[in-house]
């Protein structure tokens, strides 16, 4: 007698109490999945992402944390502006030769297009910034799937922000406030480097047109839109799978030249103390970079140094005592469900006596019984495990846009881990337990008692 073809004949003749089973097992092993699913996707994506990132000079407003996630992530608002005399000294000054900076990448933010943010940059973005190593060793960059990026280089902002301050000073010395009236810019500085999602989501291409709009789009009123600032897309980068891929860079003379952005602090004679922009990426040879540079701006007024790692690492232990609780609820929706399978298989065997007692009859031991039923339990629960962890990549295929416009966190739904299996592993042990019960009081079904009809 094939006690594995009796199991699943045994299953088959309860379909829907089987299903039912089943299905609750997949529900709870697929929450669990989910919640593994989530927190490794956030840890590899707040840590990995933050590469290229050594440190990030902004403005002494706001905490570190808030700097980190507006500059890194595009979440949240600004804190505020910096001196561009502290871009220059990270950039040429003693600071950086004595720390080996490799780069320092000045940001302008505070516009949007579709939801997604627009970064007014130099093209050291895409000629010097580094996304970590790959496999082998060599520096990630920004590769550009399509198009070519738009120049605009360190020294052409240090001339257009002297004469940015040059024509605020002319203003205000005939009693004038500054505005933004200047020579126009020319046509291929008008250009924008977008990311791939924000292709994908607004459907853009080379050559369409990107319209930015002081504020954002969750706003409840937006100010304007920037009609003459209109900038086309001349680059789309290759995917990258963090925030990057959710920006949008044009060179930072057309955005300090945008209508209501104050990039001009007044009352200030040299074009390094009126000129404002929102931060500055930076990365180092030196080892301990990142704590030199906060050490060195503890103390001063015109910026603070946040370190990314440091940040992202404080925030994921907050996080982790948060999913805590969550994991204790899951934990208990599965133990639920296992007690599910128990209860299930426990009431059938009122139903299955003069079954059990027929097989008893035909020779099969009480062993051979007490097998057929535990079986039963940890085919029920390898096919509920095996469902959940589908069910939850399947869902993370389908809602994995909608978790990242709200986190920012992309979800692999490839990411499939070895936890799983152990997952999977560990059901099938909850199902066994769930089956002992049953299958003692089945393999204890009397012949004689239980031979002719059951009432």
């Amino acid at each position: 007698m094939n006690l594995f073809r009796v199991s699943l004949r045994n299953l088959r003749l309860r379909l829907l109490s089987t299903s039912l089973t089943t299905l609750s097992i997949a529900v709870g092993a697929g929450m669990v999945a989910a919640l593994w699913l989530l927190i490794a996707e956030t840890e590899k994506r707040y840590t990995t992402n933050t590469q290229g990132y050594r440190a990030i000079i902004g403005p002494k407003e706001g905490s570190p944390l808030s700097l980190v996630l507006s500059t890194v992530f595009n979440l949240g608002i600004e804190p505020g502006v910096v001196p561009l005399s502290v871009y220059k000294e990270l950039h040429e000054g003693d600071l950086a030769r004595r720390l080996g900076l490799v780069y320092a990448i000045p940001q302008a933010r505070g516009d949007t297009f579709g939801g997604f943010p627009i970064i007014g940059t130099t093209s050291e973005m895409f000629t010097e910034f580094r996304r970590g190593k790959d496999e082998f060793g060599e520096y990630r960059m920004l590769d550009l799937a399509e198009g070519e990026a738009w120049t605009f280089d360190h020294a052409e902002f240090l001339a257009f922000a002297e004469h940015l301050a040059e024509h605020a000073a002319e203003v205000a010395a005939d009693g004038g406030e500054h505005n933004h009236e200047h020579e126009p810019l020319p046509d291929e500085h008008m250009a924008a480097v977008i990311g791939s999602a924000v292709a994908d989501r607004l459907g853009l291409e080379l050559g369409s047109e990107i319209v930015p709009v002081h504020g954002r789009a969750d706003e409840a009123v937006v100010a304007h839109k920037h009609e003459d600032s209109a900038c086309r897309v001349v680059a789309i980068m290759a995917e990258t799978g963090g925030p990057l891929d959710r920006s949008i860079f044009i060179p930072m003379d057309v955005f300090m030249s945008m209508d209501k952005h104050d990039a001009i602090r007044p009352g200030q004679d040299a074009a390094s103390d009126s000129v404002l922009i929102s931060a500055i990426i930076v990365e180092a040879r030196a080892r301990l970079a990142e704590f030199h540079l906060r050490n060195a701006f503890q103390t001063r007024t015109d910026a603070q140094a946040a370190s990314p790692s440091i940040e992202m690492r404080q925030l994921l232990e907050m996080v982790g005592d948060a999913t805590m609780v969550l994991r204790v609820t899951v934990y208990l929706v599965l133990f639920v469900a296992g007690i599910s399978v128990m209860v299930a298989l426990y009431n059938t065997m009122n139903e299955r006596r003069r079954e059990i007692a027929i097989m008893r009859s035909l020779g099969a031991r009480r062993h051979q019984i007490l097998r057929i039923i535990l079986q039963e339990a940890l085919l029920i629960a390898f096919l509920g495990g095996g469902l959940g962890v589908l069910l939850c990549h399947v869902s993370a295929y389908f809602f994995a846009p909608l978790v990242s416009d709200i986190s920012g966190v992309m979800v692999d739904w490839r990411a499939f881990s070895v936890d799983e299996l152990w997952l999977i592993l560990g059901t099938c042990v909850l199902g066994g337990f769930a089956g002992i019960l049953p299958a003692i009081k089945g393999s204890l079904v009397e012949v004689a008692d239980n031979l002719g009809p059951v009432s």
